[in-house]
C-alpha cells in the first residue's frame, strides 16, 4: 500500500539538499569575501547533484533486486527468494525496497515456521522502518502470530493489544483487538477476554467487530 510519508532515509537525503542549498545560498550572499572562491559553489552544486543521482540509482538497483526475489517467491523458488530479499536488506539499508524486503523475509520465515528468525525480522523492521504506519502494524501482528504459534498465547494477546494501540479507533484496532480476546481465551484468562471484548464493544459500538464481540460475551 501506498504511503506518503517520507522514510528515514529520504529525510536523511532532504536534509543534506536543504543543508546544501543554504550553503549556496550563503555564498551568493557574500559573493565578495568568497569572490575567489567561485568554484567552491560549483563544487558545493555539483556534489549535492552527483549524490542526489546515486541515491536514485541505489533505489533503482534495490527495488530491482526485491522484483526478483518476488518472481522467484512467485515460482516457488523460496531459497532464492529469501537468499535476494536478504541481500536487498544488507546492501540497500534504508531504501523502501529494503523495508518492504524485511517485512517479506519475516513473512516468509514464519510460513516456514521459523519463528525465531521471523521474530528477528518483525522487531528489525519496526527498529528500522516503524514510522510506516500501516506496514507497522502487520510487523506488530507478525510478532503476535509468532508467539502464539509457538504456544505462548499471553504473549499473543499482548502483541495484539500493542498493534491495536498503534491503530488505535480505526478497523485494524478493532480486529487486532479481537484477536487479543481470543487469545486470552486460549491461555485460559476468561476475565482479560472478557475485559477486551468489553473494550471492543464500548470503542467500537458501531462496526461488525463490536457486534461479533457482543455475541462472544453472550457466550461466556
Amino acid at each position: 500500500m501506498a504511503d506518503n510519508h517520507p522514510n528515514k532515509q529520504e529525510l536523511r537525503e532532504d536534509r543534506f539538499v536543504e543543508w546544501i542549498l543554504d550553503a549556496a545560498d550563503y555564498v551568493r550572499a557574500h559573493s565578495q569575501q568568497f569572490i575567489t572562491g567561485g568554484a567552491v559553489v560549483v563544487l558545493v552544486v555539483a556534489g549535492a547533484a552527483y549524490y542526489n543521482m546515486t541515491q536514485a540509482d541505489t533505489r533503482v538497483e534495490a527495488t530491482a533486486l526485491l522484483s526478483e526475489a518476488m518472481i522467484a517467491d512467485d515460482n516457488s523458488q523460496a531459497a532464492e527468494a529469501i537468499a535476494k530479499a536478504e541481500q536487498v536488506v544488507k546492501e540497500f539499508s534504508g531504501t523502501p525496497a529494503a523495508a518492504q524486503a524485511t517485512l517479506f523475509l519475516a513473512n516468509r520465515y514464519y510460513a516456514q515456521s521459523r519463528y525465531a528468525e521471523a521474530q528477528q525480522y518483525y522487531e528489525r523492521y519496526l527498529g528500522d522502518y516503524g514510522d510506516l504506519d500501516v506496514l507497522a502494524f502487520a510487523a506488530r501482528t507478525g510478532l503476535a502470530s509468532c508467539a502464539e504459534a509457538q504456544g505462548d498465547y499471553r504473549e499473543a494477546a499482548s502483541r495484539f493489544q500493542e498493534a491495536a494501540t498503534g491503530n488505535g479507533g480505526n478497523t485494524q484496532g478493532a480486529v487486532a483487538l479481537l484477536e487479543a480476546a481470543r487469545c486470552f481465551g486460549l491461555a485460559g484468562d476468561t476475565a482479560s477476554q472478557k475485559g477486551v471484548l468489553d473494550q471492543i464493544a464500548r470503542e467500537f459500538s458501531e462496526s461488525p467487530a463490536a457486534a461479533r464481540a457482543r455475541e462472544e460475551l453472550a457466550m461466556l
